[in-house]
């Protein structure tokens, strides 16, 4: 029983700003779209004068959102693999790009920012959600990854590339400001994820960025060092369960920012 998807939030944070124009009729670009969480509020939001159009790497993702739109019969949204950082949309494309939860997958960020950018038409504008600092009752967690898979040690010649700040509204703000979008402004908000019990945690790992952890893990472990690592898990969990489940408070913040006139 999940009670806050924040993807499907991405939308709204967007519309419930100072920052949206009228949403009807506008152009809506997903990136890391998934199965759509943010695509479909975005489709309901344009109307069926606008349209949104969301793009994956992963195809297995891109054929999901794709049978999900043929159910739905809708005619004002698409999904398309492509590579966030090799854009296939002409220069001011977009009145909106979203960007939910993935800008620290990027290996190139100031590249995928600078196609994001691109698309954009002048004045567009840029929503994107990331995490904030971790709920300090799960920093177990961190911790755990940590020891199954530790930062790998840089050559002491290759000197230390600094590392983009996506938790902290001042992170968020250098790094819009870094990429050439204006104004950026951030909302910070909190979400209470609560879990019936601690399978129904696990099966949710497997269905966003924590999921890449996990493969990581099974890849350099085995299928043995996988199950030491969920037992290890469930062992810990136990410290945040209550009486109706386990609450994992997850914070969130929406970055907006524009593309200048100029």
């Amino acid at each position: 029983m999940i009670r806050l998807v924040p993807g499907s939030s991405l939308t709204t944070a967007v519309a419930s700003s100072n920052w949206h124009r009228s949403l009807r009729g506008a152009s809506v670009l997903d990136i890391a779209s998934g199965r759509g969480a943010s695509l479909f509020p975005a489709a309901e939001r344009v109307g069926p004068t606008g349209r949104a159009i969301g793009i994956d790497l992963a195809e297995s993702m891109v054929e999901e959102a794709i049978h999900e739109i043929r159910l739905r019969g809708l005619g004002n949204v698409e999904a398309r693999v492509m590579d966030a950082e090799n854009l296939l949309f002409p220069n001011a494309t977009f009145d909106y790009v979203l960007c939910g939860f993935c800008l620290f997958f990027f290996p190139q960020l100031e590249r995928a920012l600078s196609e994001m950018r691109r698309v954009l038409k002048p004045n567009g504008r840029i929503a994107t959600s990331t995490w904030g600092k971790t709920d300090e009752h799960w920093q177990w967690l961190d911790d755990l990854l940590e020891s199954y898979l530790p930062e790998p040690n840089l050559p002491p010649d290759e000197p230390n590339t600094p590392v983009p700040d996506f938790e902290t509204p001042h992170g968020m703000q250098a790094i819009m400001r870094a990429a050439g979008f204006a104004g950026a402004t951030v909302m910070a908000q909190s979400h209470d994820f609560t879990y019936a019990t601690e399978q129904e945690w696990w099966a949710t790992q497997w269905s966003h960025g924590m999921r890449g952890y996990l493969e990581r893990i099974e890849a350099t472990m085995g299928v043995a060092g996988l199950a030491n690592f969920k037992a290890e898990a469930f062992e810990k969990v136990q410290a945040v369960k209550r009486s109706d489940g386990l609450h994992q408070m997850l914070p969130v913040l929406y970055t907006l920012a524009a593309r200048p006139l100029g």
